[in-house]
């Protein structure tokens, strides 16, 4: 065990070292957000880094998204324009995407136990905010993801020249904080941040300046429908469903277009009893031949006579009655095929039946009444 811990400590010792000489320090950030007529901000950031050992460059996350009062989402979108070192010169950016914040990988060459200063551009649309009374830009100036301290952070705001009734104020702290340590100078349509101590380890400086309506274009309603719903696209899916919905009935669904139905209080003249029994509810009943038997005695082609009853003192008596064919078969061209298919199957070639004699054989012998 001891041999052990002597060796762990042997390769302990010269690491510390080698790792204190790898540091990353921000002794400055600053920022210049510039308010555009076009209602876009155009962003300028200078900062001064100290590399201690070698190092390829840095990283700057940009938030993309956020929440407003209301819950919803909010993005904005950002459209890089360059960076460059305290020379001019022009330094690459590789870009890349980390959860709601856009990450920028900056390239400083000799960054070995110097002193950089990097200067980033870009351009961000949507990061305006339009309420009754004011506009305002509301801005995460340095980001709070560093995972160094940034030292001492400024920023200015520039509005353009007509703007009136400004107002502003800052929160600096971790994600969520409510501090307001910035000393904030308002000068016509030039607005000063600076904070007074360093910024620590994942601190950040959020910045709020408000206007009078009328400087920079609003958006409209479509654009705000728009938005609203690409930030927040779950909430167009009831929309979409409605929409194939009412597509869906519109095509196949809806009731036919009909004319205004009167009430008639007699049976149709164009259809017999059977015929109209049937259509009523889409069968064919023992009611609807009785009907149809009725109805030929009527119009005189046959007659129905009762019986009397035959039991003991007129109890457990079944009511029974006479057919008697009125007309013969060389009379029947006017009626329709099921009543002549009734006719023949009571008669069939006598001149009278009774009703007791056809019951059973209206099951099996009638076919369906043809509507």
């Amino acid at each position: 065990m001891r041999r052990a811990l002597l060796l762990a400590a042997l390769l302990a010792g010269p690491a510390a070292p080698a790792a204190a000489q790898h540091t990353l320090e921000i002794e400055r950030f600053d920022g210049r957000i510039a308010v555009g007529r076009d209602a876009a901000i155009e962003v300028t950031e200078r900062i001064q880094a100290r590399f201690t050992g070698a190092w390829n460059g840095i990283y700057r996350k940009i938030p993309l998204e956020y929440r407003t009062a209301q819950g919803l989402n909010w993005s904005v979108q950002v459209e890089l324009l360059g960076a460059r070192d305290a020379e001019g010169h022009a330094l690459r950016v590789e870009t890349g995407r980390e959860g709601h914040y856009l990450r920028y990988k900056i390239w400083i060459p000799g960054a070995v136990d110097a002193e950089r200063t990097i200067e980033l551009r870009y351009r961000v649309r949507n990061a305006l905010r339009f309420f009754d009374d004011h506009d305002e830009l509301y801005w995460n100036v340095t980001g709070d993801e560093w995972d160094v301290p940034l030292g001492l952070v400024s920023a200015e705001v520039i509005l353009p020249d007509a703007a009136q009734g400004v107002r502003a104020t800052a929160f600096n702290g971790v994600y969520g904080s409510s501090a307001r340590d910035a000393e904030v100078a308002v000068q016509g349509t030039d607005i000063r941040f600076t904070m007074p101590r360093k910024l620590e380890y994942r601190e950040g400086l959020t910045v709020v300046v408000g206007w009078a309506p009328g400087v920079v274009p609003r958006p409209t309603l479509w654009d705000k429908v728009r938005r609203v719903l690409l930030d927040n696209w779950p909430l167009g899916i009831p929309l979409v469903v409605v929409t194939l919905m009412s597509l869906l009935w519109y095509r196949t669904g809806r009731d036919p277009s009909r004319n205004p139905v009167m009430v008639q209080y007699e049976p149709p003249k164009e259809l017999t009893p059977a015929e109209a029994g049937t259509v009523t509810d889409e069968s064919v009943d023992l009611r609807d031949i009785t009907a149809t038997i009725v109805d030929l005695a009527v119009r005189g082609y046959l007659k129905i006579e009762e019986l009397p009853r035959n039991g003991l003192l007129g109890f457990f008596a079944r009511q029974d009655y006479r057919f008697t064919r009125l007309k013969g078969e060389g009379e029947w061209e006017g009626l329709a095929a099921h009543e002549r298919e009734v006719l023949e199957g009571i008669f069939r070639g006598a001149g009278s039946a009774e009703l007791s004699d056809l019951t059973n054989r209206f099951y099996r012998h009638i076919p369906p009444i043809q509507q």
